[in-house]
């Protein structure tokens, strides 16, 4: 329901903080943020630059932003979605909280061009969204445009992981876009070993896929330099 474009925008918003108070619950930043500070650590003096695609909320970015500012690490991010919507919500978060070096623009990762010089390219929450034909694509892109690494984390198709879901979104929020695209999210989730299978595809060789809590997957693959 999120992804039409006419969908109202109050009950956007409302689903978009659901899906921040889900992702503080799953830790996902908390998941993510050792491969990207050990990409930070082996980089050049100058800043590492991380794009977060299809960003949503700005949830992560701005926890990640927060993370690298306590620990001293100079990285600029960047989150990219087609939705306005989500792009001016990102933008007033990271303004609210004070979070410094994070941008968000509106941008379309499957068909438009990314921009050189990334480092690392992060991706949460997304695949689900896409054909086995689609993922593998972005996930070719996301390697052809990382610099250093690239960073994906998903949903696990398992009866569990739905279970989790069902309780998780009514004990989260009461937006039915919420609760509605949380069931069909995990319905159109790809396995663990399904997520190894997209990464032999796209030819990101020797990349690790591992489950992570709660009933998630990730990926991570770093580039031969």
């Amino acid at each position: 329901m999120m992804d039409q474009p006419d969908l109202d925008v109050r009950r956007h918003v409302h689903a978009l903080d659901a899906l921040g108070r889900a992702n503080a619950v799953s830790r996902t930043a908390g998941a993510v943020w050792p491969s990207i500070r050990a990409a930070a650590l082996d980089t050049a003096p100058g800043p590492l630059r991380v794009l977060d695609i299809a960003s949503g909320g700005g949830h992560l970015l701005v926890s990640l932003a927060r993370q690298a500012a306590r620990e001293r690490m100079d990285i600029d991010w960047l989150g990219w979605d087609v939705s306005a919507v989500a792009i001016d919500y990102a933008r007033t978060l990271a303004e609210s909280r004070g979070v410094k070096g994070v941008r968000f623009e509106r941008a379309d990762a499957l068909h438009g061009p990314i921009p050189p010089g990334i480092d690392v390219v992060l991706c949460t929450l997304f695949l689900h969204h896409l054909t086995e034909s689609d993922a593998v694509a972005l996930l070719q892109r996301m390697g052809e445009a990382a610099g250093r690494a690239v960073v994906v984390s998903d949903l696990r198709r398992t009866r569990l992981g739905a279970a989790f879901t069902w309780a998780g979104c009514r004990l989260l929020s009461r937006s039915k876009v919420f609760r509605v695209d949380g069931m069909r999210s995990v319905a159109a989730a790809f396995s663990t070993g399904e997520a190894r299978s997209l990464a032999a595809a796209a030819g990101l060789n020797g990349a690790q896929v591992f489950q992570v809590w709660p009933q998630r997957w990730l990926l991570t693959w770093r580039k031969r330099v």
